[in-house]
């Protein structure tokens, strides 16, 4: 009888433990890194609407920063004043279809980034 009860009391940990973490992820469902193969650059996305753009195209990597908003599975990167030299707006818009983020304008073309598994 103490064997059951150890097992069922395993049982609701673990549950619990499951149920806590998946709660976690739901929360911010966008964050992680994104690749362009299009034109070696990495787009990261964290938890405090922060984005880095990182750009390999050229001999040294070119970092560019600022923060994001999403709605709507609609994506809009405010780049950070004195950031705006490589870019003609001060913003990018992009829509997120799945594990992919397509940018219309992005270096004045459209480019496609999917999320790194």
């Amino acid at each position: 009888m103490k064997k059951m009860g150890v097992i069922i009391l395993c049982i609701i940990i673990v549950v619990f433990i499951v149920v806590l973490v998946d709660k976690g992820n739901n929360k911010y469902p966008y964050t992680g890194k994104y690749e362009c193969p299009q034109n070696n650059t990495i787009l990261i996305l964290d938890k405090n609407n922060n984005y880095t753009i990182i750009n390999n195209l050229y001999r040294g990597a070119v970092y560019t920063k600022g923060k994001y908003s999403i709605e709507n599975n609609n994506m809009k990167l405010m780049l950070k004043k004195g950031e705006t030299v490589s870019y003609p707006k001060e913003y990018i818009e992009g829509k997120i279809e799945g594990d992919r983020i397509e940018f219309n304008k992005f270096y004045e073309k459209h480019v496609t980034f999917y999320l790194e598994k």
